[in-house]
This record gives structure tokens, sequence and C-alpha cells, in this order.
């Protein structure tokens, strides 16, 4: 089975020297690809100089558009599993085997990384307030769609199998994709499990959601999920 190991960045040419050197402990079970978001600093170049590819997009096009271009990579590439990893640390490798065994094993085609599992809890993380806020609202929305419990929907650790990214290739929300990504799964068919992770502080700089996005967050997913929802109707 090829896995690849996919990493949307945007300004963390600080953050991707720790990250690639744990991956070179990987080396031969999992391949890597940065997609570089339209970055401002040396992102790319600190990439190349650790001899890992790195797909270049010419605009910002956000998590959506960059996970986007990964997973058209991998189609293009023939692998069979796409792990996406945050360029920011917080997602620790020691957890790759974990979050690709169900669907090794046959009984997902995609794993979220879970904070949130009853009884195992990440209590060490702690999760920016807006953040969560914005996770329990997604939480619930999915829930009411789907009547499916996914606990961590903002979770960006997730693994697809070849079917799954092979769909997402096609078609991806592009802003705050997780949630929205999340359903579009479901009413596709496409089986979703949740496995414990622990997650990580960010070893530098600052996290992309901030207050203002976390206030547009709750519209966004709504108008998301209602789009997606009428659509499948028609």
């Amino acid at each position: 089975m090829r896995a690849l190991v996919a990493i949307p960045a945007h300004n963390e040419e600080e953050n991707l020297p720790t990250l690639l050197a744990e991956l070179r402990a990987y080396r031969g079970r999992y391949d890597v690809l940065v997609i570089d978001d339209a970055s401002q600093d040396d992102t790319a170049g600190v990439v190349r100089e650790w001899g890992v590819p790195v797909v270049q997009l010419r605009a910002n096009l956000g998590i959506g558009g960059a996970m986007q271009a990964g997973f058209r990579y991998a189609v293009e590439h023939d692998y069979d599993v796409v792990i996406q990893l945050d360029a920011d640390g917080q997602h620790d490798p020691v957890w790759l085997d974990a979050m690709i065994a169900p669907i090794v094993s046959g009984q997902a085609d995609c794993v979220i990384g879970s904070r949130y599992m009853p009884g195992q809890v990440d209590r060490e993380y702690k999760t920016p307030f807006p953040r969560r806020l914005g996770m329990l609202f997604s939480t619930l929305l999915l829930y009411l769609a789907t009547r499916k419990m996914i606990r961590d929907t903002t979770s960006g650790f997730r693994a697809l199998d070849r079917g799954a990214f092979t769909f997402f290739a096609r078609t991806y929300p592009v802003d705050h994709p997780e949630a929205e990504a999340l359903l579009m799964l479901h009413q596709a068919g496409f089986k979703i499990v949740e496995v414990p992770i622990k997650m990580r502080p960010r070893q530098s700089g600052t996290s992309l959601f901030t207050w203002l996005k976390a206030v547009r967050y709750p519209l966004r997913v709504l108008v998301g999920f209602m789009g997606q929802l009428l659509n499948t109707r028609r």
C-alpha cells in the first residue's frame, strides 16, 4: 500500500524543518509532499533543502484548495492512501500507523484523528476557545444532517483511501472544509471512523484561525451544509 503524507503549508518555514526531520524516520513507508499555498516566506525553499517534493500554488487558495492539489497529486502518482498532516508540528507522525490501520483493515474509507474520543480525551492539549466553539457547532450540524456523531469535526489530521481522495480530487470545499467534507463523504457512502490521537502545541507562529474567522465560521459552515444538502436533493 503506497501512502502519501500531504502537508498543506502557508508561511511555515520555521516549523517545517522539525516536522520533516521527524518524518525521515518513516522513509520507505510513507512518502511526503508539501503543498505551498502561495507563501510569502521561504517555505518552498526549506522543503527543497530537505529533498521533499513541493507543489507551489501561485495564488493563496486556503486549506481546501491546497489539499485538493495534494489529492490530485496522489491520483496522478497512483497512491493508495493520503494522510493530511498540518505543517505547524501539532500533528505527531507517531500516529501515522494508527491513522491508516482502519483503512488497511477495510473498516473505513476516511479516518479522523480525534482529540475527543470518549474515555480517551486528549486532556493535555488545550483547544483555543474560538476553535472549540466552532467544532461544537459543526459537530452538532453534522449530526443533525447525518445522525452520525463525529466528535472532532475540525481535526485536520485525517487519512483517506483511494476512493475518498479521488472523490475529493474532483471537488472539495475551499474555505474551512473539514466538516463540510465529512458531510460530502457521508452522502457519497464512504465509511468514516475516528481514532484517538494526541496533539502538540504549535511550535512557532500563530494560528490562521482568528477570532474574526471564529465569528464567521458558523455562518460559513451553515451555508456550506445547506448548499451541499440542496445539491444532493436535486
